[in-house]
């Protein structure tokens, strides 16, 4: 089963997550998610936050930290999350790629229909205090 490491940057501002959706034609496509994408080899998880995040958003991420991990198989398979929680960085975050972007209430997540893997980063967003 093929194993994939990824990158994932939480985006977090004043009681909001940025969300992007993914394009239809890849995996779990058309679903909403939080920003980010595979760890290249060599590449920290600090570096990779930060070169996805310049690709997909456009931003300069100034201030990040390693929140969590957690494995996921999907019938096809088995990816890696690592998340970053993103709580500063420079320019206007846009769909570098063409792909919808938004800043959504985390107290609203559960509006939004995502990948399954996703779903214990909904959880402990949820559950923290944000403000």
């Amino acid at each position: 089963m093929q194993h994939i490491q990824v990158a994932v940057g939480v985006i977090v501002k004043d009681g909001h997550v940025l969300l992007a959706k993914r394009p239809e034609h890849l995996h779990q496509g058309n679903k909403w998610e939080f920003p980010g994408g595979k760890i290249e080899a060599g590449e920290s998880l600090e570096q990779a936050i930060v070169r996805e995040l310049s690709e997909e958003l456009a931003i300069e991420v100034s201030q990040q930290h390693a929140w969590f991990s957690l494995d996921y198989d999907y019938p096809e398979k088995r990816v890696s999350l690592h998340m970053s929680i993103v709580s500063a960085f420079t320019g206007e975050p846009r769909g570098n790629e063409g792909q919808p972007v938004e800043w959504v209430a985390i107290s609203e997540l559960g509006q939004f229909t995502f990948p399954d893997a996703n779903q214990p980063i909904i959880d402990k967003l949820q559950a923290s205090d944000w403000d």
